[in-house]
């Protein structure tokens, strides 16, 4: 495991003057920000990209945010390293990834009164760190508009200013595009490690639905290496629709299998999109799984006979009437397979959990074990950051309760008396 340079993707704050930028991360417990100039863990060219960001500003005149106030111009920053480049050897790609820079704007828009000073710094960027510079490093530059007062990072509104439009990475065999406001994983060299263990779990050919699929890179990377039958996709950020259809076409063309992506909240009726499924993966968010859905897993047995309620449904194609239903079916993208049809009635026979929070993890985990309709087959541990006490986790459960363990004979015989 790589101790340092590891971290492929940051989000950090910019604070303090034009003359005296500080760029990095909040002061525990405060809005204090600790410039990190030479940051161990980032990828070795997002520091590079953090400094040229500086130059930037200091020549451009560009204010930082005040959040006391609301005024300056630059916010944050998210620097993003992509290390997919087929024209260099293997062994060098990781070393020579570029760094597609999103700058997060203090406006409502790129026609406000600042908006030549945005452009400004991404031109200064680009010249200095473009193709054409003496030291290749930056991938694209883009915009993000934002005008809250809250903690949250960006706005809704994105604009691409300079370079590629499309950043491509390379994990668990495929070939994966990411908008800049899509979530991706910082570490790329252990989650490429965590979805080939992934992999070996689930049997070639089987039905997957994959919830808080985000983009589908799980999803897909599975249709890809056990050529399954059928992959749905389901995620609530609608962002995450187009990259997933750029990432479909980059599929291999032999792949027949049905595909679909769906923008819905999992905690709505989440019985439908277990239903027809022989694994679902799920990789929540720190807080853990929905309460409906965990409900859901836990009562599979009595769902039975609304399965076969479902496919009555389902092969009847009657009027739908519920409103996240057709919100669902309108946002979705549909590749139907050639050879194979889908099982309707068919319920999960296993579930994978991947977890980035330990203490919503173990409570889930309680759940399904509480009620004897799932056991623990298998869990492993990856060390997504190093230099962290935080775990990201990958278990197998399986249906049905857990089977006790045979006492092993001795093999002593009793002395006679």
């Amino acid at each position: 495991m790589y101790k340092y340079g590891w971290r492929c993707r940051a989000k950090l704050a910019i604070r303090g003057s034009s003359a005296n930028p500080l760029i990095g991360l909040y002061e525990e417990g405060t809005h204090n920000v600790v410039d990190i100039p030479f940051c161990r863990a980032h990828h070795p060219n997002i520091n590079a990209a953090i400094g040229l960001l500086k130059q930037g500003i200091v020549k451009l005149d560009i204010e930082p945010y005040d959040e006391d106030e609301g005024t300056g111009e630059l916010r944050y920053v998210q620097m993003a390293v992509t290390t997919h480049n087929t024209s260099l050897p293997a062994s060098e790609r990781y070393l020579s990834g570029k760094v597609q820079v999103s700058l997060v704007w203090n406006a409502r828009n790129e026609n406000s009164q600042s908006s030549e000073k945005l452009n400004a710094l991404s031109n200064f960027l680009w010249r200095n760190g473009g193709p054409r510079s003496n030291f290749h490093l930056i991938h694209s530059v883009w915009g993000n508009f934002q005008t809250s007062t809250t903690n949250i990072i960006f706005g809704n509104r994105w604009r691409h200013l300079l370079g590629e439009r499309d950043f491509w990475e390379h994990v668990g065999g495929v070939d994966i595009s990411l908008a800049p406001s899509s979530f991706g994983q910082a570490n790329t060299r252990a989650f490429d490690s965590l979805l080939r263990k992934l992999h070996t779990y689930v049997p070639y050919g089987a039905s997957i639905t994959d919830l808080y699929a985000g983009a589908g890179v799980i999803g897909l990377s599975l249709a890809v290496s056990r050529k399954c039958r059928s992959v749905k996709c389901v995620e609530i950020n609608k962002e995450s629709k187009l990259s997933f259809e750029k990432t479909v076409s980059r599929l291999p063309k032999s792949i027949d299998s049905s595909i679909s992506w769906h923008q819905a909240d999992t905690s709505h009726e989440p019985f439908s999109w277990l239903v027809g499924s022989d694994v679902i993966v799920v990789d929540p968010p720190r807080k853990g799984l929905d309460p409906s859905l965990v409900d859901a897993l836990q009562n599979l047995k009595s769902y039975k006979l609304k399965a076969k309620a479902f496919e009555s449904s389902f092969l009847k194609d009657k009027d739908e009437k519920r409103p996240w239903i057709l919100r669902a079916r309108e946002a979705s993208v549909q590749i139907e397979s050639k050879t194979f049809q889908e099982k309707i009635q068919s319920l999960p026979n296993t579930l994978i959990y991947i977890s980035c929070g330990w203490e919503s993890f173990k409570e889930d985990c309680r759940s399904l074990l509480s009620s004897n309709s799932w056991r623990l087959e298998k869990a492993h541990g990856f060390n997504f950051f190093p230099g962290t006490e935080s775990i990201e986790v990958l278990a197998v459960f399986k249906r049905g309760p857990a089977v006790g363990l045979k006492k092993k004979k001795t093999g002593k015989k009793k002395k006679q008396q």
